[in-house]
């Protein structure tokens, strides 16, 4: 009854370019290596980071559908990305990044009027596209280093539903977002936590096409490992 969403295809689409790159990166610092000894070569500015882990909602997603305005039903689920980080200095660096977080899906049973009990769907989802900074402490090459991360970044939020013998609907709102959070780099190994601040109005997403004032707040804790240094 679901058909996969372009969005899903999209994200994995850049899942898997973003895996070939770093392959072909790791193998080109094989090689270059290969060929000298290595404190001969100074270490680049440049890494690419691959990223998942599970994020939850912290707003209203979470809240019951049929008794609020609001609420999807929304559950824990994944979230997936990459960003490419360019350090300035020793301690600091700047980074555009792609994340896509997709919660748990509410499927149940409804009372739907004269059309009496269905089955139904709920999707919640969002794309960030940001911009991050990134604070490291420590002293460079350390077993450990902490690091404070945030950034500012356009969130494009996705909602669908699926009702049994209706089809679907689906709609979309971008908006900006606030994103703070602390992680630990153990090597090429980072472990984060990170809250994104996510709130906006639309009728977009409402069956009476009145404006309400959406609270889709979300944590992400995730791990990561860096490639290109």
């Amino acid at each position: 009854m679901r058909n996969p969403g372009n969005g899903t295809a999209t994200v994995a689409t850049l899942v898997a370019l973003v895996i070939l790159v770093a392959a072909e990166s790791a193998l080109a610092r094989v090689v270059l290596e290969s060929r000298g000894p290595r404190h001969h070569r100074a270490p680049s500015s440049y890494e690419l980071v691959l990223e998942g882990g599970l994020v939850q909602p912290a707003g209203d997603q979470d809240e019951d559908f049929f008794d609020t305005d609001t609420g999807f039903d929304a559950g824990a689920g994944w979230q997936l990305g990459a960003r490419l980080r360019q350090f300035v200095g020793r301690d600091f660096s700047v980074a555009p990044a792609i994340h896509y977080a997709a919660f748990g899906a509410a499927d149940g049973v409804g009372d739907f009027g004269p059309d009496g009990l269905l089955g139904y769907r709920l999707e919640t989802s969002v794309i960030r596209y940001g911009l991050d900074l990134q604070a490291f402490l420590g002293e460079p090459g350390g077993a450990s280093r902490p690091f404070l991360t945030g950034g500012l970044g356009l969130l494009r939020n996705r909602y669908r539903d699926e009702v049994q013998g209706s089809g679907y609907f689906e709609s979309t709102v971008n908006t900006p977002g606030l994103s703070l959070g602390v992680g630990l780099r153990l090597g090429n190994l980072e472990l984060a936590g990170e809250y994104t601040w996510n709130r906006f109005s639309t009728a977009n997403f409402s069956s009476d096409g009145r404006d309400r004032d959406y609270n889709w707040d979300y944590l992400v804790v995730r791990a990561g490992i860096a490639f290109g240094r």
